[in-house]
């Protein structure tokens, strides 16, 4: 692979120092002497805009649209009608302006036939003609990871088989815009 002439490559003893330095990497270079480290510099990504034509909308109502579009992911995965604990909360998005709604549904003593169909559902469920991406690792707790670019940012869907008889189910909305003030409450600031 060829250096790319736009990339500012540090080579010398300050470079090693700062990797000898952050907690992280030095760990990975105590534990793995054996192998060469390269730590690349961050890749700048593009800011988000919010398009001019881009509705606000009341994290409220927002709030209650993707709930439900939870609840219908949760009945189509053949999980219990209600969860044994839900949570959701709003972030700060990337654009001033943005939310970004995240939702957690935990299923506890479900049955473990329900459970070990949950993911394959979860794929059918997540097709890539719709845009989805999915991930179903092979290794550690078995689980299905899906993105899927949006208008305003991107949608993520995690399912997670915790136990054989626990399934938790995480929701990503995509940027949702409410403008400065609207978004600063939902967060629970002020104005």
């Amino acid at each position: 692979m060829s250096e790319q002439p736009d990339l500012e490559f540090t080579r010398d003893a300050a470079a090693g120092r700062a990797v000898r330095e952050d907690p992280f990497w030095s760990t990975v270079l105590r534990r793995h002497g054996d192998v060469d480290l390269v730590v690349l510099p961050p890749e700048v990504t593009a800011e988000v805009e919010v398009p001019a034509d881009e509705p606000t909308v009341d994290p409220a109502e927002a709030r209650a649209r993707l709930r439900g579009e939870m609840a219908a992911f949760w009945a189509g995965l053949g999980l219990p009608g209600e969860p044994s604990r839900l949570d959701d909360v709003w972030f700060a998005g990337a654009a001033d302006g943005t939310l970004r709604w995240q939702g957690t549904a935990t299923f506890d003593d479900v049955d473990p036939a329900t459970t070990s169909a949950t993911l394959e559902r979860a794929r059918a469920l997540l097709p890539d003609e719709a845009g989805w991406h999915v991930l179903a690792p092979p290794e550690g707790i078995p689980r299905v990871l899906a993105g899927r670019p949006a208008r305003l940012g991107r949608e993520e869907v995690q399912v997670l088989l915790a136990t054989p008889s626990r399934v938790v189910v995480r929701l990503r909305s995509a940027l949702v815009h409410t403008g400065p003030e609207a978004a600063a409450l939902a967060r629970g600031g002020e104005v």
